[in-house]
């Protein structure tokens, strides 16, 4: 504490476990390790998920901090109903439920601790509420009545010890239809259960105190660096080396850290060389996803650590992503979160084709119903507009590049730490409008948060193209195909390389990025239009023409007039860019 008195206003969740003391007569060591696993696997994930800051525990109390009144009550909601589902099948008298309330009001803080009138009107709306259910002041409903898709029920005024004055009291009415004019969500599922990883201390399979050293350096910025990706969780430093020097069981440190994933590594030595394993493991089952070696020498420590760093963040996150994805397809799909759609959705939002197109945003409908206001969702669902809006697919309506540019600026504004969303909106905005500052400052945020990304720096390589800002785009790109060959999506870099190269006069650079990109996705029309540009530079005005054939094969609407959609920065270019694709046939 540094003695000061902070006043503000905050808005403060209130959460208590419904008959605490009588189930911790009933069986104590089970309630404890009942609620360590709902806490852990369930409450705690979505707090962070909402962007909550849990202020004080207290056995089975909570009081947490939001910036967002909105953020507060979401949370709330899905928090109510992940716990109640997942205790259904224990015995009723065995239960964990919560009761919770929400109030928005004046509170001092003198450091971490806040305390004041409005902690103190949210622990009374916690305690007059129902086992499962929510109470709200009256300033927290008339915050969220018109924003979300619920329901309340005025229960009075109440008093409250040390407040003037009586307070309102609300509290959200499950199942029943809201009375605002805002269409009902589908039934929000389980909580978003983002997925977790632990960096377990590497083993020093020696004795030198050196190797120790450096092994406890590589994992400390393994933690760091994976920690910048924010789509999911990773165990502190404090959590994890807890494990240091202990033999342990993937499956009881999943269980007791609540992870789904674990880093992995050791070292041996011989002379003056060092030869580092390292795997990723899904916790649960213990098969390994992923696994590397690395060679070197201590005494270019700091060389060999940034090899071992970058190599392993370029290859875990796409992994994780892909694990992912088939976790949440194999979940029954009226059991599936915002999370989890959005991560199928990932899929055919990028395969390039209008029945893909069609299945994506279906997808991202649905998340969308259940958070508006999701920055992945908002992205995916910009950039599934835009393409649908450029290549006129079938089912393309007037509104799709409004929408798209909508979409694209909610997911900059909401996905400030989140810099999948950043870069991929980035990318729309710098397409569809001439708002380059908005965009370029998106992806600036996104590569500060996780430059080490091959997927955040594909899509803020293709935006800088975009935004004529063709060096950093270059440098950028192929720094993205140096960290993840494993990358999936990594083709837009070479796109973005490509573009760059055609468009700084390295015609035969170009030629040879674009062709690489449309290995990576043979159904993205614009690889082809870049082979094209070069070949036609280069004088192979027959390999121009066959470029442009393939790509009216691949998009059979895509026309010159494609091309006119688009902002590119450099406009002056355009025409030029057309004389070359006219020339090669490609219709008006």
């Amino acid at each position: 504490m540094n003695g000061a008195i902070e006043h503000r206003v905050a808005v403060i969740m209130c959460a208590d476990v419904v008959g605490y003391s009588r189930l911790m007569g009933i069986d104590e060591e089970g309630t404890l390790a009942a609620l360590r696993s709902v806490r852990r696997d369930l409450v705690d994930p979505e707090i962070g998920e909402y962007r909550g800051r849990i202020v004080r525990t207290a056995g089975d109390g909570l009081l947490v901090e939001f910036n967002s009144v909105v953020d507060a009550v979401r949370c709330a909601v899905v928090m109510q109903r992940a716990v109640a589902e997942h205790e259904a099948e224990r015995p009723a008298d065995r239960r964990i439920r919560f009761r919770v309330g929400i109030n928005m009001g004046d509170v001092a803080s003198d450091g971490d601790v806040i305390y004041g009138e409005g902690v103190a009107v949210a622990s009374r709306l916690e305690s007059l509420a129902e086992p499962d259910g929510i109470n709200l002041s009256r300033a927290v409903r008339d915050q969220v009545r018109d924003r979300l898709p619920l329901a309340f029920e005025d229960i009075g005024e109440h008093e409250i010890a040390n407040v003037a004055r009586p307070v309102r009291v609300f509290r959200i009415v499950s199942g029943k239809p809201a009375a605002a004019p805002v269409a009902a969500p589908e039934k929000t599922p389980a909580a978003s259960m983002r997925p977790a990883v632990a960096v377990l201390p590497f083993r020093n399979l020696g004795d030198d105190a050196e190797a120790e050293f450096f092994l406890d350096s590589v994992a400390e910025d393994l933690i760091t660096e994976l920690s910048r990706a924010r789509w999911f969780s990773v165990v502190a430093r404090n959590t994890s080396f807890s494990y240091k020097n202990r033999t342990v069981d993937s499956r009881q440190v999943a269980r007791d850290l609540g992870v789904r994933y674990l880093v992995e590594g050791s070292l041996r030595q011989a002379g003056g060389r060092v030869r580092i394993s390292c795997q990723l493991v899904e916790a649960e089952t213990g098969q390994g996803l992923w696994a590397e070696r690395f060679d070197g020498s201590l005494d270019d420590s700091f060389d060999l650590q940034d090899r071992i760093v970058e190599a392993v963040i370029g290859s875990v996150g796409p992994i994780l992503r892909t694990a992912e994805i088939e976790r949440a397809r194999r979940k029954p799909e009226p059991s599936q979160n915002a999370y989890d759609l959005v991560l199928r959705a990932s899929i055919p939002a990028f395969a390039e084709t209008a029945d893909d197109n069609d299945e994506a945003m279906r997808l991202l409908t649905r998340a969308l119903a259940l958070d508006p206001d999701y920055p992945s969702a908002n992205a995916l669902a910009a950039w599934c507009r835009q393409q649908r809006h450029l290549m006129a697919w079938p089912g393309a309506q007037d509104e799709d590049r409004e929408t798209a540019k909508r979409l694209a600026r909610i997911a900059i504004a909401e996905g400030g730490d989140v810099p999948l969303a950043l870069v991929v909106a980035a990318a729309v905005r710098a397409a569809l409008t001439r708002d380059h500052d908005l965009a370029l400052a998106a992806v600036d945020r996104a590569v500060m948060i996780h430059g080490n990304s091959a997927l955040v720096l594909s899509f803020d390589a293709l935006t800088r193209c975009l935004c004529g800002a063709y060096e950093t785009a270059i440098e950028h790109a192929e720094k993205a195909l140096r960290l993840s060959p494993l990358e999936p999506l990594v083709y837009h870099a070479s796109l973005a390389l490509a573009l760059a190269s055609l468009l700084t006069g390295r015609a035969e650079e170009a030629h040879a990025h674009a062709r690489k990109a449309i290995e990576g996705n043979q159904n993205f029309a614009f690889s082809y239009c870049v082979l094209a540009l070069a070949a036609a530079r280069l004088g192979r005005t027959e390999e121009a023409a066959d470029a442009v054939h393939r790509l009216v094969r691949t998009a059979p609407r895509f026309r010159l007039g494609t091309l006119r959609k688009i902002r590119f920065a450099d406009a002056a270019r355009l025409q030029t860019e057309l004389a070359l694709l006219r020339a090669a046939q490609l219709p008006e």
